[in-house]
């Protein structure tokens, strides 16, 4: 096994246990609409996320995919805990946000799918319009999508990289160079959803929240 890899599985697992405790929702009292909405922005700004849609009439905030931080880049704010960016550094991750505001009692059940086909990535719907939003007490929840990195082509071996190889498969005619680096859903980031959450609760003073603090 080589030296680094060994590294970033040993970080991981000294890093296994640390990670960050928040809510898995946000009470929003009425009136608090539109400053909730400024401070969600400004928390994703800060981790370095690109609001790309703040819907304040949907009540919807989505950004751009975000390429997660790894070991070798301290500086990065938006991983949950060390062993993400152990785990961003071996298969480069990226993230997407998606904000919802929905009123309270408005909240539709959580029902598992007779089949799975993935996570519903952010910005892949068009949100329905709510005029009740500024006038009444509202629930924030937040999906984080996951995305991992491949290449098509390439054939990685789990016993050693010594023994990956590559394969090649008919494709029609293009000019010019082929992009051949391909980003795949793998699921929800919860850890990063309640993260989030609780940045944002703590901006806004919340009392009697978890916050964002860590175990």
């Amino acid at each position: 096994m080589r030296p680094i890899a060994l590294a970033v599985l040993v970080l991981a697992a000294l890093a296994g246990c640390t990670t960050w405790q928040g809510p898995t929702e946000i009470a929003v009292p009425a009136g608090e609409y539109d400053r909730s909405v400024q401070v969600a922005v400004d928390t994703l700004n800060r981790l370095g996320y690109r609001c790309t849609v703040i819907d304040r009439e949907a009540g919807v905030v989505d950004t751009d995919p975000l390429r997660a931080g790894s070991l070798v880049e301290p500086w990065r704010t938006d991983n949950a805990s060390l062993s993400d960016a152990a785990a961003n550094t071996v298969s480069p991750r990226r993230r997407q946000v998606r904000l919802s505001w929905t009123p309270v009692g408005a909240q539709l059940p959580l029902t598992e799918p007779a089949t799975l086909s993935g996570p519903e990535l952010p910005g892949s719907k068009a949100p329905s319009p709510r005029p009740d939003l500024a006038s009444g007490a509202l629930i924030l929840k937040a999906i984080v999508s996951l995305e991992q990195q491949y290449t098509p082509g390439d054939r990685i071996s789990t016993y050693s990289a010594s023994l990956s190889s590559g394969y090649s498969e008919p494709r029609s005619t293009t000019e010019g160079p082929v992009d051949r680096a391909t980003w795949t859903p793998v699921g929800r980031d919860e850890a990063t959803e309640q993260r989030i959450l609780g940045l944002i609760e703590r901006s806004l003073g919340a009392a009697g929240g978890p916050g964002d603090k860590k175990p």
